[in-house]
């Protein structure tokens, strides 16, 4: 995702994001979907409905080469976790969409050769609001912009294709997204889709059942939406259904700023993006990233 600012009538100027900043950084992706009971406000009363949430969920591990250590991989590393969320409800419209930034710092545990939370640093955590549902909604599955009430927009990619699949088979049939990914009657529901004109492809159909996420891989996610500083859950009744992957691998890209005679260049992608079978949630389970 590429993240711009709009002022006014001007055309969106780029921001650069905080890990950006740095001489390396390796970007892990994945993509979530699960269906949750989430109140909303309808004059005094908040009712309560069922809604599918999809993340996009961004790793940053940022670190700088180190004059003292020629293994790089043992510098330790500013991390920023991104969930970006956006809300669904059963006739496919987007209802709400939110971005909340974990950063937090992986040192060295030379007793365990791996990297691990840095507990003396103190996790800290922002969330950003997204506009109005009715405007959302356009700019998100017309537009593939995401914007935010702070002005700054984000221009989606593969993380839309997800969000369109959604869309389309929460409004044409009566079953929801996430319920669609963990149905345990493939056929059945491959028939049903056939009958109203939808192919496979077009709703991420894949033969079949999505694997649930572990229990304490779902906590991990619930973390990552929420702003509580100490990870409460308040906001989020236990999910319904899922969560579940929407693709089973993590899309793993490396970037590099070039030092050249003084001129420090962008960061810029080493080779292309690879998909590995790694769980990201797993990988900040395995850091020590727990729940309080």
């Amino acid at each position: 995702m590429v993240t711009s600012i709009s002022l006014g009538n001007y055309e969106p100027e780029e921001v650069p994001e905080p890990w950006e900043e740095y001489q390396f950084r390796d970007l892990s992706r994945a993509y979530y979907t699960q269906s949750i009971n989430m109140a909303f406000k309808s004059g005094d009363i908040n009712l309560v409905h069922c809604i599918t949430a999809l993340t996009s969920l961004e790793l940053n591990k940022c670190y700088t080469d180190s004059a003292k250590n020629i293994d790089i991989n043992h510098v330790p590393r500013k991390c920023y976790l991104s969930a970006l969320t956006i809300y669904m409800d059963n006739k496919g419209k987007i209802v709400k969409g939110e971005k909340v930034l974990t950063e937090f710092k992986l040192i060295y545990d030379y007793s365990e050769n791996r990297h691990l939370l840095d507990t003396s640093y103190k996790i800290r955590k922002e969330k950003e609001a997204c506009i109005d549902a009715k405007e959302l909604h356009k700019d998100v599955l017309e537009n593939k912009t995401l914007t935010f009430r702070t002005g700054k927009i984000y221009i989606l990619k593969k993380f839309h294709e997800y969000i369109k699949q959604a869309s389309l088979c929460n409004r044409r049939t009566d079953v929801n997204y996430t319920n669609l990914k963990v149905a345990e009657n493939r056929d059945e529901l491959n028939k049903t889709l056939s009958l109203l004109g939808i192919t496979t492809a077009a709703v991420g159909f894949i033969p079949g059942k999505a694997p649930v996420i572990a229990d304490t891989a779902m906590k991990i996610l619930g973390m990552a939406l929420s702003a509580e500083p100490r990870f409460s859950l308040a906001e989020y009744t236990y999910p319904i259904k899922g969560p579940v992957y929407l693709d089973n691998t993590t899309i793993i890209q490396k970037y590099k700023r070039d030092n050249s005679n003084g001129y420090i260049s962008p960061q810029r992608p080493k080779g292309d993006p690879e998909k590995e079978n790694r769980d990201l949630l797993k990988e900040l389970e395995d850091f020590g990233l727990a729940l309080k």
